[in-house]
């Protein structure tokens, strides 16, 4: 009788890997050769059960958005602010558990190609560019060989072909949702909140909940203090939307 093989599941355990990889050295150090030493197997039976073209970084963020569905549904407990709380709470590490979730989303997409609104060094510097600048403190001119080096330029965020880079996808996905969940939230705490003002106030939440997350990760933060900081801009928010009103 021939062998079943669950080869749905032996892909979850790369999805694992590559997320505990990125946990554990970060995201440039997403390899086929370091899945296969973390999962105790030979690189040649990682190439033969993964495609060649599979985005690893794509596989850790599979992980983590497996990991922030866990115990996550269900109806918040309560109404009004505290049901807000609850839904904005989710989108933080609330607990020392949900950390690692969100440290490995962080560095895979902070290590992914930057956006147009990030300017180049170059755009502003009349010294000119970083290779001409090094060469003038090491000779006190641009010798011709420097002058005719081709740098490589940033990394776009668009190939060739025009397809975006999945994980810059995957970043304006996740902040869509986040919105979303964000002005939920915020017509439970403060139903008065309405047009201009519910839009400025999810951009102001959303900054806070990504300012807290990074906070968090980087051990500046304990998941309880951010909650604490979380309930005490968010009553802030809400006191200032019912003062308007009066």
């Amino acid at each position: 009788m021939p062998k079943l093989i669950d080869y749905a599941g032996r892909f979850a355990f790369f999805e694992e890997a590559s997320f505990a990889i990125v946990r554990d050295h970060g995201a440039h150090h997403l390899s086929r050769h370091r899945l296969a030493k973390v999962l105790g197997t030979s690189i040649s039976t990682v190439r033969r059960l993964l495609n060649a073209e599979t985005d690893l970084r794509k596989l850790a963020l599979t992980e983590v958005g497996h990991r922030r569905r866990r115990g996550r549904y269900g109806r918040p407990p309560g109404e009004g602010f505290e049901a807000a709380l609850w839904l904005l709470r989710r989108m933080i590490p609330d607990s020392p558990n949900r950390i690692a979730k969100e440290l490995v989303w962080w560095r895979v997409t902070i290590a992914a190609p930057t956006g147009a609104r990030v300017p180049l060094e170059e755009a502003h510097l009349e010294e000119g560019p970083l290779h001409h600048r090094f060469a003038v403190a090491n000779f006190g001119f641009v010798p011709m060989d420097v002058l005719q080096l081709n740098i490589e330029p940033p990394t776009p965020a668009v190939d060739a072909d025009g397809a975006i880079d999945p994980v810059v996808t995957a970043r304006a996905e996740r902040d869509e949702i986040v919105a979303g969940e964000v002005a939920a939230a915020l017509a439970l705490a403060a139903p008065s909140l309405e047009g201009e003002p519910l839009a400025s106030a999810t951009e102001l939440v959303h900054a806070l909940l990504e300012g807290l997350g990074v906070a968090t990760c980087l051990g500046r933060l304990t998941p309880e203090k951010a909650v604490e900081t979380l309930r005490s801009q968010l009553t802030y928010i809400v006191r200032a939307a019912e003062s308007e009103l009066t």
